[in-house]
């Protein structure tokens, strides 16, 4: 994953280019939640009812974290259990909010690799990001500095590469002559 921080005024730009699944924390306990489903864990909420985010791994040498630190994000850091996937290194993340509505509000788009197509997702729709398998992701998110000194991570952009599996990726080229009109179906009605 290459990160590239643009300085606007006193807000930053973070670009992130080929970031990989694992960079978008999987897991929709806490790490994903495109959908803005309320969260608990325990009896504390977690995640209000609403509240889009994800969770973006920060798998960078020590420069680059001090340097993010240093803009007011807040790093969260824990040992992960799952050494296989995360290694020995502590996890470290930031999350990020999606915006909808507003003067800024975030775009959210599905690529197809295969035939170069993009679909933009609006509403419920971003919620299938939620289980997806990312082949890479791209993203642009801004600071926001608050009154009070923290940071705010809002996602401005982002396309989402879906990795198929082998039988979706095989049949990716057919076209979809029914689309979502089955009332038409071409069969013989004997």
């Amino acid at each position: 994953m290459k990160l590239t921080i643009q300085r606007e005024g006193r807000n930053e730009l973070l670009l992130i280019e080929d970031a990989e699944n694992q960079d978008i924390l999987p897991g929709t306990k806490y790490f994903r939640n495109f959908s803005g489903l309320e969260k608990k864990n325990g009896n504390q909420v977690v995640n209000s009812e609403g509240r889009r985010n994800f969770c973006l791994a920060l798998n960078f040498p020590k420069e680059v974290l001090d340097e993010l630190a240093g803009l007011g994000l807040d790093i969260v850091e824990f040992q992960s259990t799952n050494v296989e996937e995360y290694g020995d290194e502590p996890l470290r993340f930031v999350r990020v909010q999606i915006s909808e509505g507003g003067t800024r509000p975030s775009e959210l788009y599905l690529m197809n690799d295969t035939l170069k197509t993009k679909k933009q997702l609006r509403g419920n729709e971003i919620s299938l990001l939620d289980g997806s398998r990312f082949s890479k992701a791209e993203m642009v998110i801004r600071t926001w500095h608050k009154e009070n000194g923290k940071v705010s991570l809002y996602l401005n952009s982002g396309y989402f590469y879906i990795q198929m599996n082998p039988i979706d990726a095989k049949f990716a080229d057919y076209d979809d002559v029914l689309g979502n009109e089955f009332s038409e179906v071409p069969f013989d009605e004997d």
